[in-house]
């Protein structure tokens, strides 16, 4: 097949054009080279300031958590089922009772004991905010426990003993 003249003139110019706008990137062509990105590893862009999901449960962080009301009614069953969840995720780290004594404990430098009295004196949100997003050396376990199981937690975790020296 032979190229006429005109073909060849209309291809030439497409590939000078089409190279020239590839080199030029007017403002509304993005490519993904060039263009803003999220390379894995890397942080992900912070939202607009002063804005808010509207299409999914807003999470609150500890200090708006603090005065949050227990939704799970405070039952043998519910603390039942956070002694479970206790023993599952808690115990290895703060021991069976709650006293920072637990099987790996040493390896940390302070493990929080969850029977003193001003652990204890920390509202059900507060504790529900911790458990959902872990400290400092604590991981959070919003994704390994369901709400109800954390909030059973909560309960589970204001039966320990406490030792008020009066």
């Amino acid at each position: 097949m032979r190229l006429l003249p005109s073909m060849l003139l209309s291809l030439g110019v497409t590939l000078s054009v089409g190279s020239a706008l590839a080199r030029a990137q007017p403002p509304f062509m993005k490519n993904m080279y060039t263009g803003p990105v999220v390379l894995p590893q890397v942080e992900t862009r912070a939202p607009a300031e002063d804005t808010i999901a509207v299409d999914g449960v807003r999470v609150l962080d500890r200090i708006e958590s603090q005065h949050l009301p227990n939704p799970v009614p405070n039952t043998a069953e519910s603390r039942a089922s956070g002694e479970r969840m206790y023993d599952v995720y808690c115990a290895v780290c703060h021991g069976a009772t709650g006293q920072g004594d637990g099987q790996i404990a040493e390896h940390f430098t302070r493990m929080p004991n969850l029977a003193l009295p001003y652990v204890q004196d920390y509202t059900d949100g507060w504790i529900y905010a911790i458990i959902r997003q872990g400290g400092r050396s604590m991981p959070p376990f919003a994704n390994s426990m369901s709400v109800a199981e954390r909030w059973s937690l909560v309960h589970y975790v204001k039966t320990f003993e406490v030792e008020r020296t009066q």
